[in-house]
């Protein structure tokens, strides 16, 4: 008890000495002229494409900075209430209020009760510890003094609100808000400001997620403090004391902390590398995504419906979703896997796979740079080629049929590997390369003819991209995840505006464009047909069947999908990009293309196309002109040429290193 009431009688005492030796004993305070310019750590916000959230991004101070006029009057109350309700009646000390701070000490032969004002712990707080020594009261009592010649009580109690620790690793009013409320202070009613203020006196301790009832009770003692004090009249105070609370149901720190999390983490990381640590997670940027939650959302569930109903029976686990503007290079969509909190590895960007016969469009469109005509016929009968080891390598087709002669149009169709690989030969594969690199593609390419079945591994959003160029008619633009970026005071700092370049003609383009919407017509991507909407694309799938995709586009968007396992084993036999990566990529474009106009892909020159087939392509060649082959897997659906009475089936897949590639 005499311990307690020293200590605050030496308080009292100390208090009312003279200012003069204050001033000679804080000489080596901090210059709270620092104000002015005090900038506090922020949150940084992150938007997706129409302007909802995605990410609150902070360090270790949860922040967003709001002026006084938009704090509702009841949350000021409240917290004065609480916390310093002679808060316009002092000057940054009050006597009355040490006065009775003794007393109840005294009484209570303690030292419990607090006597700082809101600018004595706006003090603190900025330039102070919270060390409980009668010179650290002292250093606040001095500072509190200055702070408030020198600024008005709205500006202060702004800087107060928008500083101060409300727990749950929330920092400022508004912070607060969202934390307990999920809304902002704008929005925050009587009741809640009384409980967002009693949380003032232990964030940790009376917060609802840890005790409601305790967070309760100081509701209630601030609710009273402020009809006592005038501030609310008595109907307002039993409404509020009989208002409902409704908190969320979980406590903040184990809530996702972002939506669309494989985007948010990729954006992020450009960000850092751009800006720096500090500024992304202290500066509270206001970041405009290119991101559209909405179809972010249906591409995740619509990955995670095809692992759970087609991933047991075909055995893969994993998956990638990722969707592009054409003509901007806004990724609209970035799907990095099943599920962020199992796995944070982005498939989207980190995974090297296998593109299969989803990189054969790589290879026509440098033929058909080079004149050659999709009416062009190839023989497709068997041939070898002398491999980097000395020993022949003889490509075959999916279903290990042939047949013969026929135009280059049928063979991308249905996904001719013999065709494609003497089409190789006749273009070279070095410019073949050159075009896969101009188009976008950044990994390193295997200068061998295997090349032709897609046997050097890319990344999804590499082939995205690359396809992406199909669609803008050889123009290219970068991927880019956001828009425009703000700082604290909304003035914009960076915008990424779209730069195409032409990198590669634009009839040859067409030409493959016009090819390509047959592979979805009637061709191995059949399953990906859009309703009443034009459609190209290219199936994929690796000979061991490690790796199944389909690429596809309209003129307004992009899209890749990847479907297959992290350990690198193989699905089961059959499991081909046809059968099982198509008809996701159908579902989803027929959402999301639907957003736009229904617009045709434009014509190449007539005399580009060559001339119509004279006659019916043949039938497959007899068996016994055929090579010795093992077993013949389960074939792709081909929707037949109508053209034809019966079409190949097969479907597009490559050779892996180790397995007879050259």
């Amino acid at each position: 008890m005499a311990m307690g009431v020293l200590a605050t009688g030496s308080g009292l005492f100390l208090f009312a000495g003279a200012a003069v030796g204050l001033s000679i004993a804080f000489q080596k305070l901090p210059d709270v002229g620092l104000l002015q310019s005090y900038v506090p750590y922020e949150t940084t916000m992150i938007y997706d494409d129409k302007n909802r959230l995605l990410a609150e991004v902070h360090g270790q101070q949860n922040r967003v900075v709001v002026p006084l006029g938009a704090i509702p009057r009841d949350v000021r109350d409240a917290v004065i209430a609480a916390e310093d309700v002679r808060f316009f009646y002092h000057r940054g000390i009050d006597p009355r209020g040490i006065a009775r701070a003794f007393l109840v000490d005294l009484a209570g032969g303690r030292a419990e009760q607090g006597a700082s004002t809101l600018t004595q712990q706006l003090a603190k707080n900025l330039f102070l510890t919270d060390s409980k020594t009668i010179r650290r009261k002292l250093a606040d009592a001095w500072l509190a003094i200055q702070i408030e010649r020198r600024y008005s009580k709205d500006q202060i109690l702004e800087l107060y609100l928008n500083q101060v620790y409300w727990g749950h690793n929330a920092y400022g009013i508004e912070a607060a808000s969202e934390t307990y409320f999920n809304k902002s202070v704008r929005k925050v009613n009587l009741a809640e400001a009384a409980l967002l203020a009693g949380l003032l006196g232990g964030p940790e301790r009376f917060n609802p997620y840890r005790d409601p009832k305790l967070a309760k009770l100081h509701q209630v003692h601030v609710l009273r403090n402020m009809y006592q004090a005038g501030f609310i009249t008595q109907g307002q105070l039993r409404a509020a004391l009989t208002y409902p609370l409704h908190y969320p149901k979980e406590p903040p720190l184990v809530r996702e902390s972002y939506r669309a999390p494989y985007f948010t983490n990729y954006l992020l990381e450009h960000l850092v590398n751009r800006f720096g640590k500090d500024m992304v997670y202290r500066g509270g940027l206001r970041v405009h995504a290119t991101l559209d939650l909405q179809l972010q959302d249906y591409a995740q569930q619509l990955l995670r419906e095809t692992i759970a109903t087609e991933g047991k029976s075909h055995h893969f686990s994993q998956g990638a979703v990722v969707a592009i503007d054409p003509h901007t290079g806004a990724i609209r969509v970035m799907v990095g896997g099943k599920d962020w909190n199992q796995s944070k590895f982005n498939r989207v960007v980190q995974a090297l796979r296998q593109p299969g016969s989803s990189f054969k469009p790589f290879l026509y469109v440098t033929a058909f740079a080079e004149g050659m005509t999709p009416a062009m016929r190839l023989d497709d009968t068997p041939a070898s080629y002398v491999a980097g080891n000395g020993k022949l390598w003889t490509p075959e087709n999916y279903d290990h049929e042939h047949y013969g002669d026929i135009p280059l149009r049928r063979a991308l169709e249905v996904s001719d590997n013999v065709i494609a690989v003497k089409l190789m030969s006749r273009v070279g594969v070095d410019r073949v390369i050159e075009t896969a690199h101009q188009l976008g593609i950044s990994s390193p390419l295997s200068p061998d003819m295997s090349l032709a079945l897609g046997t050097s591994a890319v990344t999804p959003l590499d082939m995205c991209s690359a396809y992406g160029v199909f669609a803008a008619y050889g123009q290219r633009t970068e991927p880019i995840a956001y828009t425009s970026i703000a700082d604290r005071s909304g003035l914009t700092i960076a915008r990424q505006v779209p730069h195409l370049r032409q990198v590669f003609p634009a009839d040859p383009v067409k030409v493959l464009d016009d090819v390509l919407q047959g592979v979805v017509l009637r061709g191995t991507g059949y399953a990906a047909s859009i309703v009443g909407r034009p459609a190209a694309g290219k199936t994929g799938t690796t000979s061991d069947f490690r790796d199944a995709w389909f690429i596809g586009f309209t003129p307004n968007l992009v899209t890749a999908v990847w479907l297959g396992n992290d350990n690198d084993t193989p699905m089961t036999g059959g499991s081909a990009g046809g059968d099982i990566c198509a008809p996701l990529w159908g579902k989803f474009m027929l959402m999301a293309d639907r957003a736009f106009p229904v617009t045709p892909f434009e014509k190449p020159p007539a005399r580009l196309l060559g001339p119509p087939p004279a006659t019916p392509r043949p039938e497959a060649a007899s068996a016994s002109s055929r090579p010795e082959v093992p077993p013949t897997h389960r074939p792709s659906k081909v929707r037949p040429s109508p053209a034809v009475n019966r079409a190949p089936k097969r479907e597009p897949s490559s050779s892996r290193t180790g397995s007879a590639t050259p």
